[in-house]
């Protein structure tokens, strides 16, 4: 008896303060997904661990190269990255920040092309292979970006792992 008028008394001392739980756990909620989005558009650096939910599941981006704005000398760029598992799914971006169109690849270990494209200018692609899915050899990747033209341009590229 004592417990039920209790438990009346809170609800209705809630009720008249105008507080609930429900919208304090909604704003709690939309706190932590905005500080998500804001940790994820800011992070630069080449580990990126999130929880989500509990502390037993980990997603872990490993940053395997990065360059903005990187510029082509005579038209042209190549360089290489490190691919250390291959039981993880790779995800890539790459974008045109010139003015001229330019052809990229990107080669396995073995030396034959793993992804390649063009690009015009402005354009940019996000691409993801998958572990299970797709043919990702451990080792040295080789990028090569080659404008049509020979002409001047620039771009960024960006490739993680995601353990």
């Amino acid at each position: 008896m004592k417990f039920t008028k209790l438990a009346t008394v809170s609800a209705l001392t809630l009720a008249l303060a105008g507080t609930s739980i429900a919208p304090a756990m909604a704003s709690e909620i939309e706190t932590i997904n905005t500080n998500i989005q804001e940790n994820e558009e800011v992070n630069i650096g080449s580990n990126h661990e999130e929880y989500f939910g509990s502390d037993s599941w980990k997603w872990v981006r490993t940053l395997l190269a990065s360059y903005t704005n990187q510029p082509l000398v005579n038209g042209e760029f190549k360089n290489s990255f490190q691919v250390g598992s291959s039981k993880y799914d790779i995800r890539y971006n790459i974008a045109n920040r010139g003015s001229n169109t330019f052809n990229w690849k990107i080669y396995k270990p073995n030396g034959y092309i793993w992804s390649s494209g063009t690009l015009y200018p402005g354009e940019s692609k996000t691409y993801t292979a998958f572990w299970d899915l797709d043919d990702i050899p451990v080792g040295e990747y080789k990028i090569s970006i080659t404008t049509t033209n020979g002409g001047s341009g620039a771009f960024d590229f960006a490739v993680r792992s995601l353990n």
